[in-house]
C-alpha cells in the first residue's frame, strides 16, 4: 500500500488513528490523532509522525499499562497475533474515562505494520452496564412470573397466590388457605423437611436464592413435581426480611424424562457388560471403553449372577476393547477373579496388550490364579482345555501368551 493510500485510509477513520511501520514508528495519522497526549504537548511529547509509538506511550503514561500494550502491539507487528485490544482508565480523578486501544495488522510499503485506533468508550461501557443491569432485572422477573407466583408476608405469615398458580393445581381462587400452614399442607409429606432446609439455607446466606424441587398436591389428590424458587424483596430498617416472592414451575415432564433416561442408562449398562455363553461350561464377558465405579459393580454382579445361573466352569474377561487399564480397572479384574474362584470357577483374562502387561507389572497387581492370554482366541482355547480336564497351570503375571 502506497503512502498516499495509507493517508487516505487513516483519514477515513472517525476515531484517533495512526499507522505504524514494522519497527513501531508512526507513519501516518488522521486529524483526530492530534488530541492524543495533548496535555504533554508543552513538554514536547507529541505523537508525531516518525516517533516510536510505544516509547512515547511509556513516556506519557509510565504508570499505565505499558507492558501489556507493548507486548500486544509487538505481537501484532510480528505476526504473532491477529489483533490486540486494551482497555484502561485515563484522565484526572474528576474526569476519569474508559479508553480503549485497538491494534490490527496493516501492510505498508515497508512491510507489515499496524493500525492503531484510540477510542473513548466511557459512554459505551456505561450503556453496557445499564443494559446488563436491566437485562438481569428483566430475567429475574421473567423467571418468576410465567407460571404464576406466591407472595409471602414474613411478618404476618400470610401467603398470597396468583390465580394462575392456584388454577395450575386444579383449585379455584380462594380454595387454598393463604398462610404458610396452608402452603405446607400442599407439600408431599416426605418433602417438607427438604423445603424447610432450603428456605433456611437461603435465609442464612448459604444460598443466593431459595430453590427447591418438591411435590405439590393437586386438587384431585395427585402430586406434581415443581421447581420452587423465591427471593427476599423487602426488609425492615434493621435488615430483617419482611417479604419474599417466589414461583413454582411444573417439572413433572422433566422428572418423567429423567426416569426414562435412568432406565435407558441401566439397560445400556447391562449391554455394556454382556455375558456370552460359548459352551455349557464357558462364558465370555467382553469389556469395551472404560470402567468407572458404577460399571465395576455391574461387571461383578453380572458375572456372578451369570455363573450361578449357567454353572459355567470358566469365565473369560476380554479387555481387547478397553482404552486404558489403570489401578481401578486392575482392582476390578482382581476382585472379579476372587469372586469367581469362590464359586469354583476359573478366570481367563484375554486381550492383554504389551502396554497393558507393562501397566499391570508397574502396578504390582497380584493376579493370583488368573490365566493371562494375548487374544480372545487363545483364551477360548485355554478354556476349552480346562473344561476337558487337562492340567493347565496358571501362568505367572509377567508371562503372556498369544
Amino acid at each position: 500500500m502506497s503512502f498516499d493510500s495509507l493517508r487516505t485510509f487513516v483519514n477515513a477513520i472517525l476515531d484517533p488513528a495512526a499507522i505504524l511501520d514494522p519497527a513501531g514508528r508512526i507513519l501516518a495519522v488522521n486529524t483526530q490523532w492530534s488530541g492524543i497526549g495533548a496535555e504533554q504537548v508543552l513538554a514536547g511529547n507529541r505523537f508525531e509522525v516518525g516517533v516510536d509509538y510505544l516509547q512515547r506511550c511509556a513516556e506519557l503514561r509510565p504508570d499505565g499499562p505499558v507492558e501489556a500494550l507493548t507486548h500486544g502491539v509487538r505481537a501484532v507487528l510480528g505476526g504473532e497475533a491477529p489483533a490486540f485490544k486494551l482497555s484502561y482508565v485515563s484522565g484526572a480523578r474528576s474526569t476519569l474515562r474508559q479508553d480503549e486501544i485497538a491494534a490490527s495488522p496493516l501492510p505498508t510499503g515497508e512491510g507489515m505494520g499496524a493500525l492503531i485506533v484510540h477510542r473513548d468508550v466511557t459512554k459505551q461501557k456505561e450503556t453496557e452496564m445499564l443494559l446488563r443491569f436491566t437485562r438481569e432485572r428483566l430475567e429475574f422477573v421473567l423467571e418468576l412470573l410465567p407460571e404464576g407466583y406466591w407472595d409471602w408476608n414474613m411478618v404476618t405469615n400470610e401467603v398470597l397466590y396468583s390465580d394462575r398458580y392456584v388454577t395450575s393445581l386444579g383449585y379455584t381462587p380462594g380454595e387454598i388457605e393463604q398462610s404458610v400452614k396452608g402452603w405446607v399442607s400442599l407439600l408431599y409429606p416426605g418433602d417438607v423437611e427438604r423445603v424447610r432446609a432450603s428456605v433456611a439455607a437461603y435465609m442464612e446466606g448459604r444460598s443466593p436464592l431459595y430453590v427447591c424441587e418438591t411435590r405439590v398436591r393437586r386438587k384431585d389428590g395427585s402430586y406434581r413435581w415443581s421447581l420452587d424458587r423465591g427471593r427476599i424483596v423487602a426488609r425492615d430498617a434493621s435488615g430483617k426480611p419482611t417479604r419474599m416472592i417466589g414461583m413454582e414451575i411444573d417439572i413433572s415432564a422433566r422428572k418423567d424424562a429423567e426416569r426414562v433416561v435412568q432406565e435407558q442408562s441401566r439397560r445400556l449398562l447391562d449391554l455394556s457388560t454382556p455375558l456370552i455363553p460359548i459352551s455349557s461350561e464357558v462364558v465370555v464377558m467382553p469389556l469395551v471403553g472404560t470402567v468407572d465405579t458404577e460399571r465395576a459393580g455391574q461387571v461383578l454382579s453380572t458375572l456372578l449372577e451369570g455363573l450361578t445361573r449357567t454353572r459355567a466352569r470358566v469365565a473369560i474377561l476380554d479387555i481387547t476393547g478397553m482404552s486404558d487399564v489403570d489401578a481401578q480397572v486392575a482392582s476390578t479384574l482382581v476382585n472379579a477373579a476372587k469372586a469367581v474362584q469362590l464359586l469354583g470357577a476359573q478366570v481367563v483374562l484375554t486381550g492383554v496388550r504389551p502396554d497393558v502387561a507393562k501397566t499391570l507389572v508397574e502396578l504390582d497387581v497380584d493376579l493370583g490364579n488368573i490365566l493371562l492370554r494375548g487374544t480372545l482366541q487363545a483364551g477360548i482355547a485355554s478354556a476349552t482345555e480346562l473344561t476337558r480336564g487337562r492340567d493347565q497351570r496358571p501362568v505367572k503375571r509377567s508371562r503372556f501368551s498369544g
